[in-house]
Order: C-alpha cells, then sequence, then structure tokens
C-alpha cells in the first residue's frame, strides 16, 4: 500500500502539498510534476506511473476517463498504461473540475487501476459512452486526423472545441463505481497502436535526417535559412509501405534532406540524384521543361553541395531506384 492519510480519497489539496506529502513519504523517488498528464511526464524507457493528474476541461465530467492525445516515443502513454492494465498496478489519481481549479486545489481520488483501454471510434467506446447518457461524434477531420466532440444527455459539447482522441482510459478507483458497460481488461486495437507508433517513428526519422545533414542535401540551404527562402524537410527515398499502409523503412539512412520544393519534385520523381556521383538530375518531360530549366537549370547536371555526408547505405538506397 503506497498512499498514507494525507492523500485519502476524496481529499482537497495543493499541488504543492500533494507533492511535499509524497517526497516525505517517498524520498528515494523522483518528485511529481502537474505539468503533464503522467507523473513524470515524459519517459521512453520507464514504465512507471507516480501520478495521473487530470483536469476536467479536457477530460470532460466523466470522472473515470481519460481521453489521450499528442501520445509519442517520448510520453509513452500507451505503453506504460497498457503496462499498467496488464499487471493490475496502482497509482495515485487525482483530478479537478472548474471549482477546483479556482481554488488552486485538486480531489485525490486515491489508488486507481486502468480498467479498460478503448479506441474511441469502437462499438465498444460507443456502447460505454451511450450508458453514461453521452454521446462522441466525429466533428471534422484533418488530414487522417478525427476531430471529436463529447455531448451530454443535453446535447451540450463538453469539450472548449473539439479535439483529437488517440485512446480512452478507463480507471478503476475508491470514489468511483465499478465502470459498467466495458469489459475489463479491454486493449485498443492493432490500428491504434499501428498509428501512434508510426508517428513516434516519423519524428525519430525526421530528427535523426536533420541531424545528419543540418542544411539541404542538394542546394546547401541551412535549417536556420531567412523564412522567405524554401524550407528544409526531411524524406524518404524508399516508399513502399508496409501492412498498415505505413511507410516500412524509417532508418535514418532512408532519409535525405531537401528544400521543400525539391523533396516535391523527388517524390514525384521529376528530379533524381546519380548514386555514385551525386550528380542531379531534373525530369525534361515537355510538361515540365521550361519551368525547371527556368527555376533549377542552376543545380540539374551538378553534384549535391552535400554529397560528402551522404553515407554508402544512403547511396545504395538511390541506387535501388533506377
Amino acid at each position: 500500500m503506497r498512499f498514507n492519510n494525507d492523500l485519502l480519497p476524496g481529499a482537497l489539496l495543493s499541488f504543492e502539498e500533494i507533492a511535499q506529502r509524497y517526497a516525505e513519504k517517498y524520498p528515494d523517488e523522483k518528485e511529481l510534476t502537474a505539468r503533464g498528464l503522467l507523473s513524470p511526464s515524459t519517459s521512453n524507457r520507464s514504465m512507471v506511473i507516480r501520478a495521473i493528474f487530470a483536469n476536467e476541461e479536457s477530460n470532460s465530467p466523466l470522472d473515470e476517463l481519460l481521453f489521450v492525445a499528442n501520445d509519442n516515443e517520448r510520453k509513452n502513454y500507451l505503453r506504460r498504461l497498457e503496462h499498467y492494465l496488464q499487471q493490475q498496478l496502482p497509482f495515485l489519481y487525482l483530478r479537478r473540475g472548474e471549482a477546483e481549479r479556482r481554488d488552486n486545489l485538486w480531489r485525490i481520488m486515491g489508488e486507481s487501476r486502468v480498467y479498460a483501454m478503448l479506441d474511441p471510434a469502437s462499438a465498444a467506446a460507443q456502447n460505454l459512452f451511450t450508458s453514461r447518457g453521452y454521446t462522441l461524434s466525429i466533428m471534422r477531420y484533418e488530414g487522417e486526423e478525427a476531430y471529436w466532440q463529447l455531448y451530454d444527455a443535453q446535447a451540450h459539447a463538453c469539450f472548449p472545441q473539439s479535439r483529437r482522441i488517440q485512446f480512452i482510459v478507463v480507471l478503476q478507483s475508491p470514489l468511483l463505481k465499478v465502470p459498467a458497460a466495458v469489459m475489463p481488461g479491454t486493449q485498443v486495437g492493432r490500428r491504434v497502436k499501428a498509428r501512434l507508433w508510426q508517428r513516434a517513428s516519423q519524428t525519430a526519422f525526421a530528427e535523426a535526417v536533420r541531424a545528419r545533414y543540418g542544411a539541404c542535401v542538394i542546394t546547401g540551404t541551412p535549417l536556420t535559412a531567412n523564412p522567405l527562402t524554401p524550407w528544409v524537410e526531411a524524406c524518404h527515398i524508399d516508399t513502399r509501405e508496409n501492412e498498415e499502409g505505413f511507410l516500412a523503412d524509417n532508418n535514418v539512412d532512408n532519409g535525405l534532406f531537401l528544400r521543400s520544393d525539391l523533396q516535391r519534385l523527388f517524390n514525384n520523381k521529376l528530379l533524381s540524384i546519380h548514386a555514385d556521383s551525386g550528380e542531379v538530375s531534373i525530369a525534361s518531360a515537355d510538361a515540365t521543361e521550361n519551368k525547371l530549366s527556368e527555376f533549377y537549370q542552376q543545380i540539374s547536371g551538378k553534384p549535391c553541395q552535400l554529397w560528402h555526408l551522404v553515407p554508402a547505405t544512403t547511396r545504395e538506397r538511390l541506387r535501388r531506384l533506377r
């Protein structure tokens, strides 16, 4: 049992009081932070959850639910919460509504556990909300991302504005009834996991490519160039997809750092780079010849400015494109 009488369910305490009492009880552990959903808020290795701080504004009036968005490899929310679900490990859960927020207080929910994890688009999630008298609806799409709004029984919106939801966590706490209308131990499906892991892989890929080159491979345009000049972005050489429909090779060796206009030409097969010499070739199809010759004649036929930074493994991927 990890919780003393100073952290009893139902108590209202300031964050400073909570952190101080927790530190006195567990002097060898890291301090609590309220900067993110979890405490600690970021970790790409640790599976530890010391506490979860949830605001009603972003998590609805339903105390037993957490709506998780913006997860990534550094935050590691999915893996940590899934670990706590599988092992049924306890953690400290704290919430606050508008009244507690005005008074700068948190309500102690007590020793809590993950009861289930749901895809917002799943039948299980819709059944759960229906049983509570709520409706979770998609309001719009931005690319492949859905933006959701939660409505109560009076059709009042629960979120200040529609928001992305990657997955939903159902919690079991001393102050809450045992969750109904959802099977205990339910986990998010393969589709949600694949999308989250793909996003993490893409972020790591872009950071690694940027660190390797720091400027456009072809022109030498630096990342910190004047904003009026074209931007520089990481792009994939081999764009084949895996079974889930995501890019299969996110290794840094499969990437080039290119000015955004050159990236579009490369992706559309209008620009190629010779794998041995690094010489740039621009397509001369009738539909594009005039425009390309006008703006890119100084590039075509010349080697990449940063060709010396391109390793053999990346050159081999360029060779396979022939």
